[in-house]
């Protein structure tokens, strides 16, 4: 335990390594592309435990790594931030998980390769270990790198105890994970194409993101925060919904992990979707310039700047 913290985010799921590839002209596939390679830290969770810690916020992982240079790569990049990371689990036998990406020049991904073996170690002493946090714990954030058993787990006691729950279901292929634990879900931080994994259907329209959304908080989620690219993002719980306009840079990619920060960071900050929503967009803006620790009275100027704008754009037809 953290000495004299009584509140902090308990943050549960992926840590990786990414490798990233962009090509530096438009990319041609089944043949070579000139670009550049970097490695970056990565994993949902992670991520917007980092993004939470350069908030200033006290943060506690709990995420496997290896016995290997990786993990300890990973570890070491994470406390910069002042995230706790003695939740960051060594273990025995496993690689660090990797992810591969290779990205057209623009940043679009082109493809990718998600080796995450390791996410399935948990045991139930792990998760003992990690279900400690929970009773000072001010929510828990979790991500679906995480084996069924284990969301169920920390889903059923975060709602035993009380707390915020925040989900993330990171990416299409992941997201029908959650489809049997939404009841109990506080926050949903999604896109639209995972959530027409998590409610069955296709979603051609802003009528159809509405009806699918309703339906989704009929089945326990209690908010929802949908980004839905070019189109904007839907918010809405029982009482209130709201469209609001995209901003300017797509929220995509590791900027989907500040958003979700950012949501968090508002979560006992502002009651209003619309409030939350502009803490994550500028969080996300931010993010892009890599300037960390974050400068919070920027961050305020920005999320005044987003929250101020008109923002229920959209007409129906």
């Amino acid at each position: 335990m953290l000495k004299g913290i009584t509140e902090y985010w308990l943050c549960v799921g992926g840590a990786n390594v990414d490798v990233q590839g962009v090509t530096s002209a438009r990319l041609l596939p089944g043949t070579s592309n000139p670009g550049h390679v970097q490695q970056v830290a990565g994993g949902v969770a992670r991520n917007v435990a980092e993004n939470l810690g350069w908030l200033r916020e006290e943060v506690q992982l709990f995420a496997l790594v290896g016995e290997d240079a990786d993990g300890e790569w990973l570890r070491q990049v994470t406390a910069k931030s002042g995230v706790s990371t003695h939740g960051m689990l060594r273990t025995a036998g496993k690689s660090t998980g990797r992810y591969l990406a290779i990205r057209d020049l623009d940043g679009e991904l082109y493809t990718a390769v998600a080796d995450m073996k390791v996410n399935e170690a948990w045991t139930e002493e792990l998760v003992r270990q990690a279900m400690e946090r929970l009773p000072q714990a001010a929510g828990l954030f979790m991500d679906a790198n995480l084996p069924v058993s284990v969301m169920h787990a920390f889903l059923e006691e975060a709602n035993r105890l009380g707390k915020i729950v925040a989900v993330d279901p990171v990416s299409v292929k992941k997201a029908e994970k959650w489809r049997p634990f939404l009841h109990g879900v506080h926050v949903l931080i999604a896109s639209i194409d995972e959530v027409e994994i998590l409610s069955g259907q296709s979603l051609h329209s802003f009528n159809d993101v509405e009806v699918c959304a309703k339906r989704l908080l009929e089945q326990g989620v209690r908010q929802l925060m949908i980004n839905c690219g070019e189109a904007g993002l839907y918010l809405c719980r029982e009482a209130e919904s709201i469209w609001i306009a995209a901003p300017p840079a797509p929220i995509r990619e590791a900027a989907c992990d500040a958003f979700a920060a950012g949501i968090l960071f508002a979560q006992h900050r502002t009651p209003l979707l619309r409030e939350q929503a502009a803490y994550g967009m500028a969080l996300a803006e931010m993010s892009r310039d890599k300037n960390r620790p974050y400068n919070l009275e920027l961050l305020m100027q920005r999320k005044q700047s987003f929250a101020g704008k008109e923002m229920q754009i959209f007409e129906r037809e």
